[in-house]
């Protein structure tokens, strides 16, 4: 049976990438193995890594195109519409999705709002071609290195992994320093207003936390503090709280025996349905689908 990309009306793709406590995922694919033999125009609040293995692929990013061959690489910057499509031989792509958060951690932090939001917001970045004859050798065989590391999965791999990443994506956005989007510098009153915030939050996340409570700590009106924070992070402040109340309840479904229920009381969900169904969105698995695939640590 073919592959399809499902994606949603403006073409997001609806494929989950990854957990939240590891959003990485790798991809050995056969472009002819797609719907139509191509990859259909899809994006995803990722970047994806592509490297040409066998053949030649004509991809499709932002309305420009790059014919890429056996041996090249693209980086497809997040939120940018993508295609892939055969263009002579078997063509064979190995793919490296990664949600940025994997680079710089917190959002709102400064490596974030200095370094990766620069580079994830640069209309001109929206694809950056990795090739060895142009002296990017070094770059393409740490991305190989990431797939063999966690086909193997030795004992702290995604420690390893995640150097691997920021070291590579040193080396491309310092290549493209001058490419990079400073939309202004950052306030440092700013980022030690956003630090109460994420503090706040990372302590009050097992209880009912309201937006008043939040916005006192400031102090901010509700409005300017939920516009603050999403200019600070990218996101909303109940989006962050959902995904770290999920990232604490895949700790405690990984290293502790409690129950479902009681994982979503002492994760601040009000519910165990609500907590499924967060669960589930974020990460394709329902709490105890996931508890199953990962066995208790002792």
């Amino acid at each position: 049976m073919k592959q399809i990309i499902q994606t949603t009306s403006d073409l997001q793709e609806l494929c989950v990438h990854g957990t939240p406590d590891f959003p990485l995922q790798i991809n050995h694919d056969s472009i002819e193995d797609f719907q139509d033999n191509y990859i259909r125009c899809h994006w995803h609040n990722e970047i994806e890594i592509s490297i040409v293995v066998e053949g030649v692929v004509l991809y499709q990013v932002g309305g420009t195109s790059w014919r890429q061959e056996t041996g090249q690489c693209l980086i497809i910057n997040a939120n940018t519409p993508h295609m892939m499509t055969p263009a002579g031989g078997n063509a064979r792509i190995l793919s490296i999705i990664v949600h940025p958060s994997l680079l710089y951690g917190t959002p709102g932090n400064s490596l974030e709002l200095e370094i990766l939001r620069p580079y994830l917001t640069s209309p001109k970045l929206a694809a950056v071609p990795v090739r060895p004859d142009m002296g990017d050798a070094s770059v393409l065989d740490t991305f190989f290195q990431i797939d063999r590391i966690c086909t193997e999965k030795p004992f702290a791999y995604q420690l390893r992994v995640r150097g691997l990443l920021c070291t590579a994506f040193s080396e491309i956005i310092r290549a493209n320093r001058t490419l990079l989007y400073f939309e202004h510098p950052v306030n440092p009153l700013n980022l030690n207003r956003l630090q109460i915030l994420l503090d706040y939050i990372h302590t009050h996340y097992d209880t009912p936390l309201s937006l008043s409570q939040l916005a006192a700590q400031i102090p901010f009106t509700r409005e300017n503090c939920c516009r603050f924070f999403r200019q600070m992070t990218g996101c909303t402040i109940s989006e962050y709280l959902t995904d770290y109340r999920i990232s604490r309840s895949i700790h405690l479904l990984n290293a502790t025996d409690y129950s479902i229920s009681d994982i979503a009381a002492r994760t601040g969900f009000s519910s165990p349905s609500r907590f499924a169904s967060a669960f589930r969105a974020k990460t394709g698995l329902l709490p105890s689908e996931y508890r199953k695939n990962h066995p208790t640590v002792s």
